[in-house]
């Protein structure tokens, strides 16, 4: 094989085997897909989407979206759902359960591994798969499910998300800060500052 066949056709400074386009995992591949955020609204909340190369994250769910305490566990648990995500078949059956907190949020979680249906064979028979429970102790009562794939997402947007809370935090003090009926300038008993 000559050397112009082993090179790659888009990089030719690069030889087919060191090219990601060539192995197919470049930026936005099946192979290694781009997360994205897309912000929104539902019922008057604030939600984020998590998108897969601009779409939804597969066909079986068309919206990947949540609010903000959602949000919150699951960047309370990015360190788990990479070792979900990073991990075989057979260490995610062996998952141990754990409980996670963040105090600052004034959140528990209890992380768990269930098996859910994923495909049917043409036989019938149904495949199930490993996915992590995540489920907020009381007094929350949010819960939500991730394969291996959201993990993934999550994992990858952890950052944006983490903006995404913020810019939300910050909105939420800004509101109440407004709708305040009191007086910074005043005391507790109603009367003007004298100092």
């Amino acid at each position: 094989m000559g050397d112009a066949e082993e090179r790659c056709p888009l990089n030719p400074s690069l030889r087919k085997f060191e090219c990601s386009h060539c192995q197919g995992t470049a930026p936005g591949t099946a192979d290694n897909p781009h997360f994205s955020l897309k912000e929104g609204e539902f019922d008057g909340f604030p939600v984020v989407e998590v998108l897969k190369d601009g779409g939804s994250i597969g066909s079986w769910d068309e919206h990947f979206r949540f609010g903000q305490r959602k949000a919150e566990m699951l960047v309370t648990c990015t360190d788990i759902l990479r070792n979900f995500w990073l991990s075989t078949y057979e260490e995610r059956l062996a998952f141990a359960s754990q409980i996670v907190e963040n105090q600052k949020s004034r959140l528990r979680i209890k992380v768990s591994v269930e098996m859910r249906p994923d495909f049917e064979l043409s036989t019938g028979q149904t495949i199930n798969r490993p996915w992590l429970r995540l489920q907020a102790l009381p007094p929350d009562t949010d819960h939500i499910g991730l394969g291996a794939l959201k993990c993934r997402a999550i994992c990858a947007v952890q950052e944006q998300l983490q903006w995404w809370l913020l810019k939300h935090r910050v909105l939420r003090l800004a509101d109440r800060l407004l709708e305040s009926p009191r007086n910074p300038h005043e005391d507790r008993k109603g009367g003007a500052f004298n100092g």
